[in-house]
């Protein structure tokens, strides 16, 4: 069985059963908490953003994505 998992620009929120279960990557059934992972860190897995709802982690992935496209001033 695969843990739920969505890709958004750099970034992947994963489903996880939360502090008290270990943070373990679970199915979007048994999902308590998501995680945010930074997938354009090398090396060792990098956390963005922990112990989110689903909501606020995409609104995370989304502010980050919106704060690097936004045109910058010459």
């Amino acid at each position: 069985m695969r843990s739920f998992q969505v890709l958004v620009g750099g970034f992947a929120i994963v489903a996880t059963n939360g502090a008290e279960g270990g943070r373990q990557p679970v199915v979007k059934s048994e999902a308590v908490a998501y995680d945010v992972i930074d997938r354009k860190a090398t090396g060792n897995t990098q956390y963005a953003s922990r112990d989110q709802s689903f909501d606020e982690a995409w609104d995370f992935c989304a502010r980050r994505l919106l704060v690097t496209a936004a045109p910058r001033p010459h």
